[in-house]
């Protein structure tokens, strides 16, 4: 007698895909909205207000956190009630938790709150440049459970050099002068700023 092969197809539902060891993968969820900005102030341990901008597909419910992640080289020393302010600082109660090496911000949707997806949630916070001259970082992400990592794009933690003036003459005597290297000095009769940049002077009026 012979006996009849049956093929048994397995269907696969609920937008998951098999894996060889039969467990499903499933699409992480994204922020639509993501992005980091800050302040201008480049100056040296000078502190730099940011201002983070989110929106998640799904909505991050009491409890759960997002967090930003590689804003190293910042003076800004470990703090786990770092102050949050913004239009919707209360989301996260109003602080987060910061790990200087680490250049992370984690911050936790407070009691009664969630992180909508209908409207953008809008934070600010505080932290201060390095102490030397660096070109920033960029590699920054924002991230959260459940979520494909975001890029932050933009430079920041960048820094030039500070100078402290301490040479000042009176207006004629610096026009007159020609430095051999760059120079800055101060007018002490106008108190005007002038740069010299190796070939000529640019004054800063004392308006």
């Amino acid at each position: 007698m012979g006996y009849a092969s049956i093929a048994i197809g397995l269907g696969l539902g609920g937008g998951k895909s098999a894996t060889s060891n039969g467990r499903s993968n499933v699409a992480k969820e994204t922020f639509t909205t993501a992005t980091l900005s800050a302040t201008d102030s480049n100056g040296q341990t000078v502190n730099n207000t940011y201002t983070l901008t989110v929106r998640p597909s799904v909505a991050i419910a009491a409890g759960g956190n997002i967090s930003i992640v590689g804003l190293t080289g910042s003076t800004t020393s470990d703090n786990g009630s770092l102050t949050v302010a913004g239009a919707n600082a209360a989301v996260f109660g109003s602080s987060g938790a910061w790990t200087q090496s680490s250049g992370t911000l984690v911050l936790t949707v407070a009691g009664g709150q969630s992180i909508p997806t209908g409207s953008d949630t809008v934070i600010t916070f505080v932290i201060a440049n390095p102490n030397s001259v660096t070109g920033g970082v960029s590699s920054v992400t924002l991230t959260s459970s459940g979520f494909s990592a975001s890029n932050l794009t933009g430079t920041f933690l960048g820094t030039i050099a500070s100078f402290n003036i301490t040479t000042t003459n009176n207006d004629a005597t610096i026009k007159a002068s020609t430095p051999a290297t760059y120079t800055i000095e101060q007018g002490s009769d106008t108190f005007d700023i002038y740069v010299y940049d190796g070939s000529a002077w640019y004054i800063t009026n004392n308006d």
